[in-house]
């Protein structure tokens, strides 16, 4: 889950890494020329992520906004 934004961020020093307790999802764009694909695959098999398959380049929240949002929605438990 997302939390405010405290000022700390900016200063603090980060600990853990979220994605060690928290749920994680990703989305895999298959089509992607800036991030290999099976870098992508391997990024969310390393954090446990739900993950999902897009065809769609590097900005896969411009070409698949449906998908994308279905997968935040789903993040946020309303799926």
């Amino acid at each position: 889950m997302q939390e405010p934004f405290r000022k700390e961020l900016l200063a603090g020093r980060t600990t853990v890494a979220a994605w060690r307790s928290k749920p994680s999802f990703y989305a895999v764009s298959t089509e992607d020329r800036t991030i290999d694909a099976d870098l992508e695959r391997f990024m969310a098999k390393r954090m446990g992520a739900k993950t999902i398959e897009v065809k769609a380049s590097h900005l896969s929240m411009i070409s698949q906004p449906e998908t994308i949002a279905n997968l935040i929605l789903e993040a946020a438990g309303r799926s």
